[in-house]
């Protein structure tokens, strides 16, 4: 299961293997429309991971952790069997043993209800209890938001829904866009946004949202970011959300923005990859974590594909 071309996220390594086995700010449209939410409610906080509630058909409320970084949706295996869901698809030999693809019919989060959620149903017991996984019953990935606007204020604790989009919608502040890029050659899509800097230079950059490190810069752009001393050090810090748990090397950071503004609550430190941290093969620059949005409201539209970053 240890392997290049993995996403770097929560579930990465079961999510991946299932699938082996089978610059310039965004300028509106004219004649877009403003954003309309169509739910807000509470962003809370699981193991130190945004969570929200919410309920699979009529069943009972689930904390459901928001996962940027991932293609797939999540959902514990006691949750699909209460909620009947079946498998959408055989899953090739090699498959890791009780894992389906399948399909949420509805999430309702708030007054929102999220339509054929693409999802892999696991048992999340045991990534629980080794700390690999937040107490959650399963995560809702970017593909649960295709053509909505999702807004995760991390200031206020809310986390805001728009109903579907059917023309652009106009950005609120300084964005950019994102696009959907394989992490790897033989990864899944996911996100990757533009407007993200380094001491000024510009980065293309994962978003994942139960990533908890601020910038984490892959092998082949630290020459061309001018790291290659900062990329020495040998101080490290532990992650175990990330690829079931590895280590990353951490250096001091001068300034990691979002066009020009400066992200973060607090100082920041600045992460390059271990042997375990697995690599996009040179695609994208750098993941983008949790440590950089607290204080913000990271706005992703899933319809126009921008990102915008709003500190506050």
């Amino acid at each position: 299961m240890m392997r290049s071309g993995r996403k770097h996220s929560l579930f990465a390594g079961l999510a991946v293997l299932v699938s082996a086995v089978s610059g310039m700010a965004f300028a509106p449209s004219v004649g877009a429309q403003g954003t309309k939410f169509s739910a807000e409610v509470p962003l809370l906080d699981c193991d130190g991971i945004p969570c929200v509630e919410g309920r699979i058909g009529e069943g009972k409320v689930l904390k459901l952790g928001i996962d940027m970084g991932d293609v797939d949706s999540v959902v514990d295996t006691a949750v699909a069997e209460a909620a009947g869901l079946k498998p959408t698809e055989a899953l090739p030999a090699g498959a890791p043993a009780g894992i389906f693809r399948t399909a949420i019919a509805s999430v309702s989060v708030g007054t929102v209800k999220l339509t054929n959620v693409p999802a892999l149903s696991m048992g999340l017991g045991n990534m629980i209890s080794q700390k690999q996984a937040p107490q959650v019953d399963g995560t809702l990935a970017y593909t649960a938001f295709k053509d909505r606007i999702l807004q995760l204020d991390f200031v206020a604790h809310k986390l805001r829904i728009s109903e579907t989009l059917a023309g652009p919608a106009v950005c609120g502040g300084t964005c950019d866009k994102i696009s959907l890029i394989h992490f790897g050659k033989d990864g899944p899509a996911i996100v990757v946004a533009e407007g993200f800097e380094l001491n000024g230079k510009k980065v293309t950059a994962q978003v994942d949202t139960m990533y908890t490190g601020s910038l984490l810069i892959y092998t082949k752009s630290i020459e061309k970011l001018g790291l290659t001393d900062a990329a020495k050090t040998e101080r490290t810090r532990d992650f175990p959300l990330t690829d079931g748990g590895v280590k990353m090397l951490e250096a001091p950071s001068a300034k990691e923005s979002f066009h020009g503004t400066v992200l973060g609550v607090k100082t920041t430190a600045l992460y390059f990859p271990t042997p375990d941290v697995h690599e996009p093969d040179g695609l994208f620059d750098a993941t983008v974590g949790l440590e950089l949005f607290y204080g913000t409201v990271l706005t992703l539209n899933f319809h126009d594909m921008t990102i915008g970053v709003e500190k506050r």
